[in-house]
């Protein structure tokens, strides 16, 4: 694990403290809905599902981290990495991964299954390189709304490539990872 990544982004969900939803974000979040596939998740659940989102857009905005590279977007405008972080002249292409915040599991359906060749084709180019599993603590278990106060934890960030070779067959024909909480680098 590169250690001046995890500095990095442990210092980024250190200073970001909470976050205030505003308009633009729900803006974002109805259109991010209108181009994502909802499968079998109900409406409430694929709303909040895609609220997770505000963490990276966010992070993007600010500048604090770099938009995919449009060469890498493709699939109806989706990209196998959420962003680009550089450190010590090296650029780490990471997705980043909400978890429950009542869970240490990434979880992967056996909808979400169907990607997972795309995701490690990406891993094989270079252009999918860490997760980052972070929790996402809302006032409320809903969908979030304009003036809901949001807060963000850092749970870990790992190669991608040790993430796939240790998910877990699920008995719900997905797989699950049991991620690892980060030891502080501080």
């Amino acid at each position: 694990m590169n250690n001046s990544l995890l500095s990095y982004i442990e210092n980024i969900f250190n200073d970001i403290g909470n976050l205030v939803i505003d308009e633009e974000f729900i803006s974002l979040r109805n259109k991010m809905k209108n181009r994502l596939g909802q499968g079998d998740r109900s409406d409430i659940k694929f709303t909040k599902d895609v609220d997770c989102l505000v963490l990276e857009e966010y992070l993007i905005k600010m500048g604090l981290v770099n938009a995919p590279l449009k060469e890498h977007i493709h699939r109806g405008g989706a990209c196998v990495y959420d962003a680009i972080v550089k450190t010590q002249d090296k650029n780490s292409y990471i997705d980043f991964k909400c978890i429950p915040s009542s869970s240490s599991y990434y979880n992967v359906s056996k909808h979400k299954m169907k990607t997972h060749e795309w995701v490690q084709s990406g891993i094989n180019s270079g252009i999918l390189t860490h997760y980052c599993f972070y929790k996402m603590h809302r006032p409320f278990d809903k969908p979030l709304m304009v003036g809901d106060d949001v807060r963000f934890e850092l749970i870990n960030v790992v190669q991608a490539q040790h993430v796939m070779n240790n998910l877990t067959p699920s008995k719900y024909g997905g797989k699950y990872w049991r991620v690892p909480k980060y030891a502080r680098t501080t």
